[in-house]
């Protein structure tokens, strides 16, 4: 039998992305699924909305969105960012967010609120 070694990092990798389809399941988005090794900075396939994940102690926000808006090549994205080591006071507090382009976040609040002024009035 042959067996493959696996990184440390691509497992972590692996276990972030497989989270996030979980929290985005959660939600109702059934439709959300991981894609291939291959597909850089795409992570999650979720229709025409690009999604990366990374879980890592230390962020680095700016490469990582520079070469996620270049993959989107115009679309909407999203990169949920996880921190890296849980256990520690700064891992609890930080946990896991989401970072958006500032129009699509205006556009997500928009709705949001709409939604939530529509539900008052029930």
């Amino acid at each position: 039998m042959i067996q493959i070694s696996v990184s440390k990092a691509r497992q972590k990798g692996t276990a972030g992305e497989n989270e996030i389809v979980a929290l985005l399941y959660e939600y109702g988005l059934k439709d959300a699924k991981r894609t291939s090794a291959g597909m850089e900075s795409h992570d999650i396939w979720l229709g025409d909305i690009t999604v990366e994940v990374k879980y890592r102690k230390r962020w680095t926000l700016f490469p990582w969105i520079t070469k996620l808006r270049k993959v989107a090549n115009g679309n909407k994205w999203v990169l949920f960012a996880i921190h890296g080591d849980r256990r520690s006071t700064v891992g609890k507090t930080v946990g896991r967010v989401a970072v958006f382009d500032a129009d699509f976040a205006a556009e997500l609040l928009m709705l949001w609120r709409h939604w939530q002024e529509k539900d008052t009035y029930l």
